[in-house]
């Protein structure tokens, strides 16, 4: 719960400076920081014990936290590149979502074949 909310507070920054560029809006103020990093940190919290015991009990925890955020910040970025707020939103989640798909596939069960 506690690397999920850390993970949540760090995309929660790396959000407020993408979603600024992409809105065309001022530099985020220290409040525009805090409120997105703590309701990003809460949402981690909340939903990345569920889908580490639902989808990828064999993972090990670091790359549950690191590769989610990873494809978060690739799919913000590329939604920046683009200059569109709905390519931002909707990449943000493909990411993170393409990311945990990836996860549960490497590390599934795998059939184990033994020659009698």
């Amino acid at each position: 719960m506690t690397a999920g909310a850390l993970g949540g507070a760090v995309i929660g920054a790396v959000l407020t400076v993408f979603g600024k560029i992409v809105a065309g809006a001022p530099p985020p103020t220290r409040a525009n920081y805090v409120w997105n990093m703590v309701a990003f940190g809460v949402i981690g919290a909340v939903a990345s014990p569920l889908v580490i015991w639902s989808a990828l009990r064999r993972v090990p925890l670091w790359r549950t936290i690191a590769e989610p955020l990873a494809g978060a910040i690739a799919g913000a970025a590329i939604g920046v590149l683009v200059h569109s707020g709905w390519a931002f939103i909707i990449l943000t989640s493909v990411g993170i979502g393409s990311a945990i798909l990836r996860l549960n596939y490497v590390h599934r069960d795998k059939p184990r074949y033994r020659v009698t």
